[in-house]
This record gives structure tokens, sequence and C-alpha cells, in this order.
């Protein structure tokens, strides 16, 4: 009975009856949207949340739940409108975030769409269309190398996991583009901030001719490290310094590894030379400080969002 009364008020409100607007219960105009958006019908669930909102002027769940669907019916204006009522309220959820991301993007507004992509991210990092999503908003602001280390850190912990790449496509073409514009540009990048990925910064780092790959800031290491199959596919030219390196992996393992100096490293758009780092069969890919002294770093937080800043000294 009580569902035959939800799909009338849906029915009446819809069609625009002279039954009045508060004929029904609220509770009968949310469960009446919900089965709206369920069915993908978002005008209907437009309305039925509006009604709903008329009665329930404090409910900020449904307020944020309406930005989330005019964004899935391409209405950015009123999306943001209510996101913004719902956030102002206090309401804070993945979705929300990612909906009003979504359509600032859509409106212009990039640099404010990469801000709450991130902290969209900072709530859930495992949604890969929202970090894709930042990714290109990355690009458009010409920060290429942010994008790679966004999309390249998650992979890596994918691998770390025994999983495949997820962005190998995207990451692709990025580097192409970089290297269509020669990775340069008239304006050097004087910064490259790196978003924090779980509990650590990863940077994009070139070695050679292999692609980028995401390195973990690692200030407790001295040296740089990674492992002698990564520096054989890279094709680097480098020297040997010391044959044979006793090593102490983060999990207490000790295993022998090389010093070597490698001729040139790039850090996203700053290269380096005569790179001191440490190889061994399975060692992780990290920037130690002998890399990291180069750069003055400088780690921000933001309304939960986590950076760190590399500027070349």
């Amino acid at each position: 009975m009580f569902n035959n009364l939800i799909l009338l008020a849906v029915t009446c409100f819809i069609a625009g009856s002279a039954v009045a607007e508060n004929a029904y219960p609220p509770s009968a105009y949310k469960e009446g949207a919900i089965k709206c958006m369920q069915a993908r019908s978002y005008d209907c669930a437009e309305k039925n949340w509006n009604q709903y909102l008329k009665m329930r002027p404090t409910d900020s769940h449904a307020f944020g739940t309406l930005a989330i669907v005019y964004n899935w019916d391409d209405k950015p204006e009123a999306s943001i409108i209510n996101a913004e009522k719902a956030i102002d309220m206090g309401e804070g959820t993945y979705d929300l975030f990612a909906a009003y991301s979504e359509s600032l993007a859509k409106v212009g507004r990039t640099d404010d769409a990469i801000d709450w992509a991130y902290k969209s991210l900072a709530v859930v990092p495992t949604l890969v269309n929202v970090r894709g999503a930042l990714a290109k908003l990355l690009v458009q602001r010409k920060r290429e190398f942010e994008a790679l280390a966004l999309l390249a850190s998650f992979d890596a912990t994918l691998e770390a996991q025994g999983h495949n790449h997820y962005f190998e496509g995207q990451r692709i073409a990025i580097e192409a583009l970089l290297e269509r514009q020669g990775q340069s540009s008239a304006t050097p990048q004087k910064s490259l901030r790196l978003p924090k990925t779980r509990d650590h910064f990863y940077a994009p780092v070139k070695l050679g001719d292999a692609r980028v790959e995401a390195f973990m800031v690692d200030t407790g290491a001295s040296k740089t490290t990674l492992n002698e199959k990564m520096l054989s596919d890279s094709k680097a030219t480098y020297k040997v310094t010391q044959a044979n390196v006793n090593l102490q992996l983060a999990d207490g393992r000790k295993v022998k590894g090389r010093m070597v100096t490698l001729d040139t490293l790039k850090i996203g758009a700053f290269e380096m030379h005569k790179v001191t780092a440490v190889v061994c069969e399975t060692c992780l890919p990290l920037l130690g400080q002998a890399s990291l002294s180069q750069f003055n770093m400088v780690s921000s937080k933001t309304q939960g969002v986590e950076f760190l800043s590399l500027e070349r000294r």
C-alpha cells in the first residue's frame, strides 16, 4: 500500500496535477526520488528531491544527493548550487565532492575542480574515475608531471599488490604529449607538486629510455635506490663505483647490491646529473636524500589534502 502511495506521489508531482504539493508526507517524496534515481529518471528524481527539500530544508544529505543527480543530468549550474548548500551544512562524502568537481569542470572552473577532486580522493583513494578525470584536468593546466605522479603512484601500489597497472594507457598518452613538446615549455616549471597516495609521496622519475615510474620519496634513506631489472631495461648510462654493498631493506632483510653513478636522472621536468644510486635485485624505487638534497621541499595540508612540493635549488 505504501509503495503504491510513493508511486502515486511521484506520478502526481511530475504530472503537475491539481493535488496539493504537500498532500503526501516527506518520506513519500524521498522514497519516490530514490526509485526515480534507480530507474535513471533524473527529471523525476530532481522534482521529488526538490519537493522533499521544501518540507525538510535542513537535510544536508538530500541537498548533496540532489547535486549528484543534477550532475548526472548534465545540469552543472544547479549541481554546484546544491553541492555548495550541502557542503556549507557540513555534508562531506566522496561522491558529493566528485560530483561537485565534475560540475565545476563543466563550467570552466578548472582549478576549483582540481581541488575538489583531490578532496574526493582524500576520502576514497581508490576512485579510479575521479583520479583519471583529475589527471586530465591537470594536463589542461600544463601540470603533466603532477598528473603522471598521480597516476603512476596508484599503479605502483597495484603492482606491489601483484595487480596490473590501471592507468597504463592514460600515462602513455601524457608521456607522448611530453615527448611531442620536448618535455619543455616556454615557461620552465619552477616546482613539482606531489599528491600523497595513501601514506607516501611519489615522484615521477624517468631513467634512460624507460617509462616514467613512481619513486617513493624517502627522506630517511641516504641514497636513491632501484632494482636491477629497472636499471637494465632503462638502458641508462651509468658507472659502477662499488661492486658489493651490504643493504638492509625496509622489511629487515639483508641483501647484496652495488653502488652506481647514473649519468642522468629526471625527476619531473628537472634533469639531474651524476646521481649516486644503490641497485639490488629486490630494491624498491626510492628517492633518498642524495637526490632530494638538490631540492627545497615544502609539505602542506589543506582541508585534509596533503602535498609535497619540490623546488630545484
